[in-house]
């Protein structure tokens, strides 16, 4: 290929990027669509208007390094210790069991043990990258099912090395397979063991001193040699590029430069991962998908039903809620793009036909076009089945239904917990109440009185028995429904003693206009200062 063909189809792609971006954006649909949309439609499949896809690979493989290292820069150590086990069991357990399942259905089709197996356990891996881009712009790297998903793609990224070192032991019809498998796992240890003990003694140093030079494109220059530095260390012994970049960001989240780091490969991180998005949908091929329509489509249902089954079975032995087991399957249910590295490799290696090997490799691409569509789908029926947990006002138990004398919390989030502890360190009874399923189970678990209902309906003040409270304390965050909540408690209990949260003045000027008694900015602690006010005698 001449530079300029080369530079041609660097601009188409780009040139795709930008449009099918700006359309799925305007459409509010997930721009990871819009990536995978744009490589099925110039890759070498369709229009074919790229057609050199190694060089366009290795720099989309460095979107997922730079994903990871930005995912290890919000994962310090510390962090990583407090993950409970049974998490990280559950990893395990998830990927030989669905390996396995996958690989007795493959090999029934009439493929050979090897080769079924290969595609069993390869396809039995989610994607990091769509799921932990998906969990990032969400905010749910945090969540429970953030943490479990999260723990469940490190322990599938440490099992591509040894299943990689299987596809060429296979492939050189090696009887040395668990010698090979035991030498990979303990380079594997040392590796990590290294980096993580070398890094912690030298980061710091080194950075300080690259800092002290004051010249920022040193100091970016410094921050791609240690990403892609790790990176080349950690694939050198079989692990990916991607986990060294993870650890790297692990040992930069324990310093005081974590968050220029993160600006400097903020820009490389957008474009990059953009990149890898498109190459997994120039992997998707039309002409075969209409060809092979029912047989393809089948195999990305069972594919994606199976695995989501899998997950929630086992998510719920390992004592997630049904809600979060829910929405872990749902998310993890797709192929990932080290399947595309597995079932590559053992192409190459003449294991896996070429028509098997495209056929699988459409089925995963599809199975990551439909996350994000499917990942929205189960978080809403995590939230509805939560709903369905949760305690409700109307149906309090025994010696809460009949309290006098006590403070209604109508808003459980970080105001209304803080009035919540202050209730209980001055032995004030106190009830509370949210729309937030999450927050109320989380609440429920230490033993906290917290329940859900809307406090704008009649039927769920009269179940917190409103004409007895000494005062009601709307904690809310939304500007709407606290001047809503003030205003229908006023109008049905004038006497009644209303403190609550304004988010600015010109809040506050509204909730003092329609009866609010006392109103606290956020100018000021709110949580301590509603609580103070409701917990005085009245006089």
């Amino acid at each position: 290929m001449t530079e300029s063909s080369y530079l041609l189809e660097v601009l188409i792609v780009l040139v795709a990027a930008v449009l099918s971006v700006s359309l799925f954006r305007r459409l509010r649909l997930d721009p990871v669509l819009g990536y995978l949309c744009a490589g099925a439609i110039i890759g070498p499949y369709s229009l074919g208007l790229v057609q050199g896809l190694a060089t366009i690979h290795a720099l989309a493989e460095l979107g997922v390094v730079f994903l990871l290292f930005t995912v290890g820069l919000e994962l310090p150590i510390a962090r990583i210790r407090v993950m409970p086990l049974r998490v990280f069991l559950l990893g395990i357990a998830q990927v030989f069991i669905t390996g396995t399942l996958i690989s007795v259905a493959v090999s029934a089709m009439g493929v050979g043990p090897e080769a079924a197996a290969i595609i069993g356990f390869g396809v039995a891996l989610s994607s990091t990258a769509i799921v932990l881009r998906l969990l990032a712009d969400r905010g749910g790297l945090t969540s429970q099912t953030g943490r479990a998903a999260f723990a469940i793609l490190i322990v599938q990224d440490l099992m591509v090395g040894p299943l990689l070192v299987a596809v060429f032991a296979i492939g050189d019809q090696s009887n040395d397979l668990l010698p090979l498998l035991g030498e990979a796992a303990l380079k594997m240890l040392i590796t990590v063991a290294l980096i993580l003990g070398i890094g912690r003694i030298l980061l710091r140093h080194v950075f300080t001193q690259v800092a002290a030079a004051r010249e920022p494109a040193i100091f970016a220059a410094m921050t791609l040699f240690v990403v892609l530095g790790t990176g080349v260390a950690t694939e050198h012994v079989g692990l990916s590029l991607a986990f060294g970049a993870f650890l790297a960001g692990m040992l930069m989240a324990e310093t005081q430069f974590r968050h220029q780091v993160a600006a400097e490969i903020q820009p490389f991180r957008g474009l990059l991962l953009g990149l890898f998005f498109m190459t997994v949908g120039m992997e998707i091929h039309p002409q075969l998908i209409f060809d092979n329509a029912p047989t393809i489509l089948s195999l990305v249902v069972a594919l994606l039903a199976g695995k989501a089954l899998i997950l929630i079975l086992l998510a719920k032995i390992a004592r997630l809620s049904f809600a979060d087991s829910v929405n872990l399957g749902v998310l993890l249910a797709q192929g990932g793009e080290f399947a595309f590295v597995l079932i590559g490799a053992a192409m190459a290696q003449s294991i896996v036909g070429p028509d098997l090997g495209q056929t699988v490799i459409v089925v995963v691409a599809l199975t990551m076009l439909a996350t994000p569509f499917l990942a929205g789908l189960g978080q809403k029926a995590s939230n509805r089945i939560e709903r369905n947990e949760v305690p409700t006002i109307e149906n309090l138990p025994e010696g809460e239904s009949d309290l006098s004398d006590h403070v209604i919390i109508a808003g459980f989030g970080r105001v209304g917990a803080t009035v919540a502890k202050q209730m209980m360190d001055a032995k004030v009874p106190f009830l509370a109440v949210d729309m937030d399923p999450h927050t109320i189970l989380q609440a429920q678990k230490r033993g906290l009185p917290v329940y859900y209902g809307d406090v704008t309906r009649a039927e769920i003040l009269e179940a917190v028995n409103v004409e007895a409270a000494r005062a009601v304390v709307v904690a809310l965050d939304d500007k709407h429904v606290s001047l809503q909540i003030v205003a229908i408690l006023r109008y049905i209990f004038p006497d009644l003693k209303i403190h609550a949260r304004a988010r600015d003045l010109g809040h506050a000027q509204e909730l003092e206009n329609i009866g609010a008694t006392t109103v606290v900015t956020e100018l000021v602690p709110t949580g301590l200062q509603l609580a103070q006010v409701a917990i005085k005698p009245e006089d």
